[in-house]
């Protein structure tokens, strides 16, 4: 969880830095200032979008995921030495790219690794610990992006970011993966992905029966035939293809997609907006621009009892119930207008009301993305085979993410452009409101089902 804190933290740093930087590194007119900002935000997505399902694939396939994990950190440190060195356009969307594409990367293998780690019953809250990290991150990194560059400049904001990747890299280093660390011991802890029981297997019982290393939880043990003609099924391994289009036949799977976009459009699309917003109306400086991302630290920590929420009273009513209590805040920020004390505290205390309610989002739709994934394995063993597509299921996790990040800073920064600051925060309440329908009806579809 400490490496995806720490890849956040580069991502979010160049926030509160790019109105500034932009014009003043990188020589770009200040009425274009705005539409960069848009275009760098949406770069980042689409190479998440694309790197999500390619590394979640090639995860699912690697026997562990620790090899890909390093990779992964490894190119966003290249990424951010490019990023800090800079000085064209060019070179600034090659930086944003690369570092999209190992973003992907830690975000799928990570993942995986919790599903390494912790079961169906304490997934949501091992998420939760996970969100409450990033949080720390993306809300810190700009505030110490800020403040770095108003008092040192860009290149100190660029050592920080490299340090901080360095970091990282040195303790996946030292990272010792749960499977390789039951394999010292002298057993092999063979989990299943994100929901069946946990089961520990000696490596002396291994060797005496022919098997896959994951062992399914049946009601009745299969007879002898039964058990062969199984295996002749599957072949004995796990297939070789990629299992997307079994993912999004899913109803459930597509609403837990919808959630994730609907999160990531919003948190983006405002990450994009308020630097500018504080600058044109508050006359604020990139260290008082960074200071209002303060406003999601308290949210973070909320997020271990949303996913704690989640396990124990399923995930539907957690998600709806966070969309739509962000709503009414979202919507009252088209009434900040003013550059006042009064307005200054009340944009504060709307975004934390935001954060309040999208903080229960992502732990709640993972957690009944990864059941799902967990129905289409049983249903489908012989295409999942024994391995299931954990990292897969993440890829899409990813891929809808980026997809909103994608489009969220290109609509609603073209919105404020057209029609101004009102309706653009129109715009994202009315998507919060959206978002819950597909969420409440799928799932009640499953629960139907089962």
């Amino acid at each position: 969880m400490d490496r995806m804190y720490f890849s956040s933290v580069r991502n979010f740093q160049i926030i509160p830095v790019l109105p500034f930087a932009l014009a003043r590194r990188i020589d770009i007119d200040d009425e274009d200032v705005q539409v960069w900002i848009s275009v760098i935000l949406a770069l980042y997505g689409g190479a998440l979008l694309v790197g999500a399902l390619i590394f979640g694939w090639i995860g699912d396939r690697l026997p562990k995921r620790h090899p890909i994990f390093l990779f992964g950190l490894l190119l966003l440190l290249v990424a951010t030495v490019i990023l800090s060195t800079a000085r064209h356009v060019t070179v600034l969307v090659i930086g944003r790219l690369l570092q999209g594409f190992g973003a992907a990367i830690v975000w799928t293998s990570g993942l995986g690794l919790l599903t390494d780690i912790f079961g169906r019953e304490r997934y949501g809250e091992a998420v939760g610990y996970a969100q409450t990290s990033v949080s720390i991150g993306t809300t810190s990194a700009p505030l110490l992006g800020g403040l770095v560059y108003s008092q040192a400049g860009y290149h100190a904001v660029s050592a920080m970011s490299i340090g901080t990747v360095t970091l990282s890299v040195v303790l996946a280093l030292i990272m010792v993966e749960p499977k390789a660390k039951s394999e010292l011991n002298g057993s092999a802890l063979v989990p299943s992905f994100a929901g069946d029981d946990e089961q520990t297997v000696t490596a002396e019982e291994v060797s005496d029966v022919q098997r896959p290393t994951t062992i399914e939880p049946v009601p009745d043990p299969p007879d002898e035939q039964t058990a062969l003609v199984r295996k002749s099924m599957n072949g004995g391994k796990s297939s070789n293809r990629p299992t997307y289009h079994l993912l999004l036949q899913s109803g459930r799977v597509l609403a837990a997609m919808g959630g994730f976009f609907t999160y990531s459009f919003v948190i983006v699309s405002f990450e994009g907006m308020i630097p500018m917003f504080v600058k044109d109306n508050f006359h604020w400086d990139s260290t008082r621009a960074a200071l209002i991302f303060l406003s999601w630290i308290i949210p973070g920590f909320f997020a271990p009892m949303a996913g704690k929420a989640s396990d124990r009273l399923g995930p539907r009513w957690i998600a709806v119930g966070g969309f739509l209590f962000a709503a009414p805040p979202l919507f009252c920020m088209r009434f900040i207008t003013q550059d006042s004390s009064l307005h200054k505290v009340l944009l504060c205390s709307l975004l934390t009301l935001v954060g309040i309610g999208l903080v229960w989002v992502i732990p709640s739709c993972l957690s009944d993305l990864s059941a799902a994934a967990v129905g289409l394995k049983r249903e489908h063993s012989k295409v999942f085979g024994d391995r299931g597509a954990p990292s897969q299921a993440f890829g899409l996790f990813i891929f809808s993410y980026s997809c909103g990040s994608l489009v969220g800073p290109t609509v609603v920064g073209t919105v404020r452009a057209k029609a101004g600051w009102g309706a653009a925060t129109a715009t994202l309440a009315f998507i919060c409101i959206a978002a819950c329908v597909p969420i409440q009806k799928e799932h009640s579809v499953a629960i139907a089902a089962d």
